[in-house]
């Protein structure tokens, strides 16, 4: 049977790992388990193998490591022989790990699509990613001092370390910005709760108003301003979804002056205020609250 450890309050919220032994017969992981919002499997196999069944069916056979986002068509069949480690990741242990990195962009693309890192011709690349999973695991058993921060830190180099696994037209169609659009992205990460103007990014990049309008549209579909509301948005989202912080808290760590004013910066860009949205999100009423928040669908 697996030896499963979920992180809670005191640990890393949102994460699940567990280490995957070998049974008497082929073990299926599909929906039951993994809460009601957007979820990402990731699975380290050493041993054995593994069929990811679903619309993109692949086999994994050991030594590989896979990260899949995962939705109620997805089913995985793990091998009676499969050993390795499996983590369940929700989008706010995601974005914990990605929060104000400069490469936060390309990672969250690496992080939006099912993606496999044979490790078989790369050592070096299998050891760390086994280092990376055993360090989580020994967080999750122990009771040490700021073990959020180190599971957080490991999760992130498990997705750097996917991004340098891919081949070279995958990491580019990532890195997929300008560099100024990149510079921008990340000083997005690190000040959208200080609710800078557009005009303000764009003195900082050393650019005019207008020349930022421009990249932001052709690296990103949207003009400056409204990607910068984008990502208060989703924190938002976020913190609703996955704290039990109040409207009020959420409101003052995102910046905002006083509570009215952040419920109607949630309501023109989520249809509804944010008692209304927790409340429907308590309900399981997936219609009214529109999916859940996807933190590597920014930008």
């Amino acid at each position: 049977m697996p030896a499963s450890h979920l992180l809670g309050a005191d640990a890393a919220p949102g994460l699940r790992a567990e280490r995957l032994r070998p049974a008497l017969q082929t073990r299926v992981l599909g929906r039951a388990g993994t809460g009601a919002g957007a979820q990402i499997r990731a699975l380290h196999l050493t041993r054995g193998a593994a069929q990811l069944r679903g619309p993109d069916e692949r086999t994994l056979t050991a030594p590989v490591f896979a990260w899949m986002p995962w939705d109620e068509a997805l089913r995985l069949d793990l091998g009676a022989s499969a050993q390795g480690v499996h983590l369940l990741v929700d989008p706010g242990a995601l974005e914990r790990a990605l929060h104000h990195r400069p490469e936060a962009a390309t990672l969250r693309f690496i992080a939006g699509r099912t993606t496999v890192l044979q490790l078989g011709a790369d050592a070096a690349a299998g050891t760390a990613v086994q280092g990376c999973l055993d360090g989580m695991l020994s967080e999750t058993q122990g009771a040490a001092a700021l073990a959020p921060a180190v599971i957080d830190s490991l999760l992130h180099v498990l997705l750097v370390l996917l991004y340098r696994g891919q081949p070279q037209a995958v990491q580019a169609e990532a890195r997929g910005t300008t560099a100024l659009g990149t510079r921008f992205a990340a000083l997005v990460e690190a000040h959208f709760r200080d609710h800078w103007t557009a005009q303000r990014y764009a003195r900082v990049l050393g650019i005019s108003r207008d020349r930022l309008n421009d990249i932001c549209q052709r690296d990103f579909g949207r003009p400056p301003g409204a990607l910068i509301r984008e990502r208060l948005h989703l924190e938002a989202r976020l913190y609703l979804e996955n704290s039990a912080l109040s409207i009020d808290q959420i409101g003052a760590l995102l910046g905002f002056s006083a509570t009215p004013q952040f419920a109607r910066f949630f309501r023109a860009n989520e249809g509804q205020p944010p008692g209304r949205f927790r409340a429907a999100l308590r309900r399981g009423d997936g219609a009214e609250i529109g999916g859940h928040a996807a933190p590597y669908a920014w930008p």
